[in-house]
């Protein structure tokens, strides 16, 4: 092997371990959002990005690329960080968390549709490994949109069922507006 393929292993090995640390924590959001709302379709999801979790663990098998601790580590000292969130409640789950919580779960399944193009395109040019990339990128789109509608419901959740009430005159008009209008000031 000269430096330039001997590079392209390192780079695709650090790459996978990088999309593996997201995968986990992917998981571990995706049942935390769960667990916090009540859609069924939550579990469902659960289910599918775990399998897509484990697709990635054989696939960097197969190619005899291990799992970083480090990164591990790393990713599930980031992923608790992240629930620290002041989102309005102190005690129990805000709203918002769950709506915060969807917004990263499409991110991070966004990231995965391209993790599973690049590696059609690294098997297409017979550097990766034999999987089925175009039906884990259509489960990940699939998912996306999954991801979308529950987003849609969480915001229609938090916002509109205590966004303040409008006449149907207009919107209420701002407080010093009111007062210059009155005469008051």
């Amino acid at each position: 092997m000269d430096d330039h393929e001997d590079d392209a292993q390192r780079f695709l090995s650090i790459y996978l371990q990088d999309h593996r640390t997201g995968a986990e924590a992917g998981v571990r959001l995706a049942q935390r959002c769960r667990d916090h709302a009540t859609d069924p379709e939550l579990a469902r999801l659960v289910d599918d990005i775990d399998q897509d979790r484990r697709t990635l663990a054989k696939i960097m098998a197969g190619l005899d690329v291990q799992p970083s601790v480090v990164k591990q580590v790393a990713g599930l000292t980031a992923e608790r960080l992240g629930r620290l969130k002041l989102n309005g409640r102190a005690v129990r789950t805000s709203p918002l968390s769950v709506l915060i919580e969807l917004e990263g779960l499409v991110g991070a399944v966004s990231v995965k549709r391209q993790l599973w193009a690049t590696l059609r395109s690294l098997a297409a040019d017979g550097a990766g490994h034999e999987s089925d990339f175009d039906e884990l990128i259509a489960r990940a789109e699939d998912q996306r949109g999954r991801l979308d509608a529950l987003h849609r419901r969480a915001v229609t959740k938090v916002f509109e069922a205590n966004a303040p009430r409008r006449s149907d005159d207009g919107p209420e008009p701002r407080a010093d507006t009111a007062q210059v209008a009155d005469g008051q000031q």
